[in-house]
């Protein structure tokens, strides 16, 4: 195939990607509301006031002690996993009811109300608040993220830049291959042209 013909179809099969890394990666530059979108939430932590001694028993890896507006929390890691336990018998402390929950959150997030507002409901590991964020809390790691539609903006513009167009891992990550090999070919095809454009003046 001629090589300004090659050039050309190249030209036109990348324009849709070329266009959208372009605008995607202008956005990223500036980033706007960048720092709300992801920020890092903790579930705050208060002075201990007194512990209750424990009865380590030998599978226990790591022990935590923290104070929330629930009380203390006494954990323990086991083959690499927390998990919350009753420190008067060791047994295993079930996660409290979802208004305590609840309670937990809205102290994490009374920081920022213009975001998070208010937590209206929380089940199995997710709330919701009135201003439409997501919040995602981990009782056995005492963790918590935040997700709103801002986060979820910015996840998008990155699936677009990065060419996971479909949502299916194997298919998106061959055609962001694909994407970059007929770029790269797209560009030496033009150096070819300029090299035979100076050969022939």
């Amino acid at each position: 195939m001629n090589i300004y013909i090659l050039h050309r179809y190249l030209g036109y099969a990348l324009i849709l990607p070329v266009v959208l890394w372009a605008l995607t990666g202008a956005f990223f530059l500036v980033k706007p509301g960048y720092k709300n979108a992801y920020e890092q939430l903790q579930i705050i932590s208060y002075p201990l006031d007194s512990t209750l001694p424990l009865s380590p028993q030998v599978e226990w890896q790591t022990i935590a002690i923290t104070r929330s507006i629930l009380g203390s929390h006494y954990r323990i890691k086991i083959a690499n996993k927390w998990q919350h336990i009753n420190p008067l018998d060791n047994n295993i402390q079930p996660e409290p009811s979802s208004q305590n929950i609840i309670n937990l959150l809205q102290d994490a997030i009374k920081h920022n109300p213009e975001r998070y507002g208010s937590v209206l409901n929380y089940q199995a590991g997710v709330a919701w608040t009135d201003t439409k964020v997501k919040l995602m809390f981990d009782w056995s790691q005492l963790t918590l993220r935040q997700q709103g539609a801002d986060s979820r903006f910015f996840n998008t513009m990155y699936d677009i830049h990065y060419l996971r167009w479909t949502g299916n891992k194997v298919f998106d990550q061959w055609f962001g291959y694909i994407g970059l090999g007929l770029l790269v070919l797209m560009a030496l095809t033009g150096v070819v042209m300029v090299r035979k454009s100076i050969q022939k003046g």
